[in-house]
């Protein structure tokens, strides 16, 4: 990259500009974010006042941890095509597509038992109250949900088009032999990492405010009766609990079971509540993902750790600041892999201790072997440590990305020439 020397705020009427940058970074950002996140319904009591704050946090994990954005809707996504293939035992019922199981386990549909409190019930829960005869098949249709989805895909469409745009116009700046702002880098590994989130949450219906309500005849009591559950019994979530789901594998950290979440407890009871609303972190899977979406999770990821590569030499207003950026994405690179590796080597294993992933989910499992103690001691401490190594880096690639642009090289605000490409235009 050339190095003209550093010059400070540059006004846009000339060409490329401080402000110019700046903004059509932020726009690709927000417009990326704001089309990409799909996140569940909202509980029926909710507001403005609960659902943007909630879609702002979503949207900074998108930030500071895109890879994991992806790997929600990942899990998602295989969890709905497991439910379609699930559902064909009951195809002489009724028709159900990719769009009704994310439709389900994002909470659209709302199980209304006789006289007692409703909540949401997943694709699983509808199959088993289905294939019990205690629901009928839903006959919402495809293009009825999708009346429902807020779904703009012009805008869609636009994020794609601003992009494509960035990406061709920082290749024609690499070609031409002029510096990309590590603004723009930082902007391309993000669109890197969460493009494929756009594949995954294709089918997933976006800003459902109204649920569909299923009707049931019989009360959770006679249900629980049946399946050999004590009607008394204790749950968390949902009286349907009993149901297995074999892709569960992480929970909350008891410390935020109950952030952001809804419950409604039955009449005289202390331990049997109702979850209002699916979370949005409710189907998280690590393991038992096929090939082909584990190279969709891991080329997107290496992709977003190389492109900051591109801001190795470049001339930043520092030394300090230019060695903190290599250190950053030299840590951001390593210490992602060595994370993705402890973790794929534990499920590969089999091992059956508890551990967390970001402080915030835990592994899940019902019976905790004493012998694994220390090991999951060990396991927390190095996860712990690579966590916080990964946001630090994160953090200060973020913040140079914005630092930066009080004072760059000179040919950052240089135009590209694109007769340099299409002659005869």
């Amino acid at each position: 990259m050339k190095d003209d020397g550093l010059v400070g705020w540059v006004s846009t009427p000339n060409g490329r500009g401080t402000l110019s940058i700046a903004y059509s970074c932020a726009t690709v950002i927000i417009t990326a974010i704001w089309t990409i996140l799909h996140l569940n319904v909202p509980g029926k009591a909710e507001t403005l006042r609960q659902t943007l704050p909630r879609k702002v946090r979503w949207g900074l994990f998108a930030i500071f941890a895109p890879d994991m954005l992806t790997m929600v809707a990942a899990s998602q996504w295989v969890k709905a095509r497991k439910s379609v293939e699930q559902m064909k035992e009951l195809s002489n019922l009724g028709v159900w597509t990719l769009v009704h199981a994310f439709y389900a386990n994002s909470g659209g549909f709302i199980l209304q038992p006789k006289n007692e409190i409703a909540f949401p019930v997943n694709a699983e829960q509808i199959y088993f109250l289905v294939s019990h005869s205690y629901i009928p098949f839903p006959k919402i249709t495809e293009d009825e949900i999708w009346d429902k989805s807020k779904a703009d895909w012009f805008a869609k469409g636009f994020a794609l088009l601003q992009i494509g745009w960035l990406i061709i116009q920082s290749v024609a700046r690499a070609v031409d032999g002029l510096s990309i702002s590590p603004s723009e880098i930082f902007t391309l590994a993000f669109v890197a990492s969460t493009t494929m989130s756009y594949f995954f949450w294709w089918n997933k219906p976006q800003d459902v405010k109204t649920p569909t309500i299923l009707h049931c005849g019989f009360s959770m009591s006679i249900i629980r009766t049946n399946a050999g559950v004590p009607p008394n019994a204790s749950y968390t979530d949902s009286p349907l609990d009993f149901i297995p789901d074999p892709d569960k594998f992480w929970e909350r950290n008891p410390s935020l079971k109950d952030y952001d979440l809804e419950r409604q407890m039955e009449a005289g009871s202390q331990d049997r509540a109702r979850l209002q609303r699916v979370p949005d972190d409710a189907i998280l899977m690590t393991a038992r993902l096929p090939s082909n979406v584990l190279v969709a999770l891991i080329i997107p990821s290496l992709i977003h750790s190389t492109v900051h590569l591109l801001g190795w030499n470049f001339a930043y207003p520092s030394s300090v600041e230019q060695l903190l950026w290599r250190i950053s994405v030299v840590t951001l690179a390593s210490v992602s892999a060595v994370a993705v590796g402890i973790i794929h080597m534990l499920d590969t294993f089999g091992y059956q201790g508890r551990y967390n992933l970001t402080w915030v989910w835990i592994k899940f499992q019902r019976e905790e072997p004493r012998s694994s103690q220390k090991c999951q001691k060990l396991l927390d401490m190095v996860l712990g440590f690579v966590v916080l190594l990964l946001t630090a880096a994160r953090l200060y690639i973020i913040l140079e990305a914005i630092l930066s642009l009080r004072s760059l090289p000179a040919d950052v605000f240089v135009t590209v020439n694109w007769t340099d490409f299409f002659p005869h235009v």
